[in-house]
């Protein structure tokens, strides 16, 4: 659940600034849209692990 409501917010806010910038700069507004994919993907799939990492082994409750 974490993941997929943090890589909608990164998706929002890097299509908010890659409009922000192509409109400053003058280029197509196609890049708002595809910072914006590009960031969510990459937070919400995290291929290497850096920012959702998996509980270790040692993490798991001792019998009571």
């Amino acid at each position: 659940m974490k993941r997929l409501v943090a890589g909608a917010l990164w998706f929002y806010s890097f299509w908010y600034l890659g409009s922000v910038v192509s409109s400053l700069l003058g280029i197509p507004d196609l890049l708002g849209p595809i910072v914006g994919v590009a960031a969510g993907m990459i937070v919400g799939l995290d291929p290497r692990h850096i920012i959702w990492r998996r509980p270790s082994a040692t993490a798991e409750a001792a019998p009571a």
